[in-house]
């Protein structure tokens, strides 16, 4: 009996100096020897320059070649990456096939980056894999892409999760952890739209509250970062109050397990990301538009984002 070859659909969403060779792609044999691997080029630009439409665009072209696929990998740098990341597990929930993000530690001038090579190889190996995440794989982790959070400490593993969300790990071979793969539901759910109408609220000192005042008004929702903050300003919580009481108000929070304000509209998170607290409320803001409801999706662990 003839196996049939993996296909893998290496979709390109960054400028990396690797890509400008034009044999970048024949100069790493090994991939030919784990699947038939196509590269799809979907943004050619910085990813400090990514936007909500890239995102969206990402979607779409991952959501077209699903059938034809057995995984997907996706070269990126490392600016903007988790938002990346987030983005893709809530436009496209109840996967069966992996997503694995990868690309290089920091972004160098020269190209050098040795390491970027082992990263795009092993990434592909993971997408040999028959589960249904969107993942980083950098250094020997494979991570769930939505609990990740970059470290500070000096390796090769730039990215971190907690023990749920370690999806893998290379050794000599990759070995997949089958106990924190998440199982799909339903079929392939995807979505076409992100809310990006929304006013995100870094809490500081030198807060600008005369300016906020005039954007609040029009905006669909709000995403405060309290940070270790314990409290809001109370002048703050004034305009809050005031000017947008019938929409959502998420507090993301390291801090806090009680309200820093009481209000109907008001959602806390404690328990989720940064990235993925941002981008969930952009994607809820299109599936709902009663602060309730979307509080109510905040609340629900949709693609293994919960903590």
């Amino acid at each position: 009996m003839i196996k049939t070859r993996k296909k893998i659909y290496l979709l390109v969403a960054s400028d990396l100096p690797i890509l400008q060779k034009r044999d970048w792609l024949t100069s790493m044999p090994e991939l030919g020897i784990i699947a038939d691997v196509e590269p799809v080029v979907v943004f050619n630009e910085p990813s400090s320059d990514i936007t909500p439409s890239i995102w969206l665009k990402l979607s779409d072209e991952i959501a077209q070649r699903f059938s034809q696929a057995d995984g997907f990998v996706i070269l990126h740098d490392i600016d903007n990456i988790l938002y990346t990341a987030s983005a893709l597990s809530f436009l496209l929930q109840n996967l069966t096939k992996p997503i694995i993000i990868t690309g290089p530690y920091q972004k160098r001038l020269d190209g050098k980056n040795p390491e970027i090579r082992a990263n795009i190889i092993n990434a592909c190996q993971a997408a040999n894999y028959s589960f249904g995440e969107v993942a980083l794989m950098f250094g020997n982790r494979l991570l769930r892409a939505n609990q990740s959070f970059l470290t500070t400490e000096e390796s090769l593993n730039v990215f971190n999760a907690p023990p749920s969300g370690i999806l893998g790990r290379i050794d000599f071979s990759i070995r997949i952890f089958e106990k924190n793969i998440l199982t799909a539901k339903t079929k392939l759910q995807v979505s076409k739209n992100l809310n990006s109408n929304i006013e995100i609220i870094n809490i500081n000192p030198v807060l600008d509250l005369k300016s906020l005042n005039k954007r609040l008004a029009d905006r669909d929702g709000v995403v405060i970062n309290a940070g270790n903050n314990q409290s809001l300003p109370r002048n703050l919580i004034f305009l809050l109050d005031k000017v947008i009481s019938d929409k959502p108000v998420v507090i993301w929070t390291k801090q806090s397990n009680q309200p820093m304000i009481i209000s109907n509209n008001l959602i806390l998170v404690n328990n989720m990301g940064w990235e993925s607290t941002v981008l969930k409320l952009m994607w809820s803001l299109t599936q709902a538009d009663k602060p309730k409801k979307i509080k109510e999706l905040m609340f629900k662990d949709l693609a293994g984002e919960t903590l």
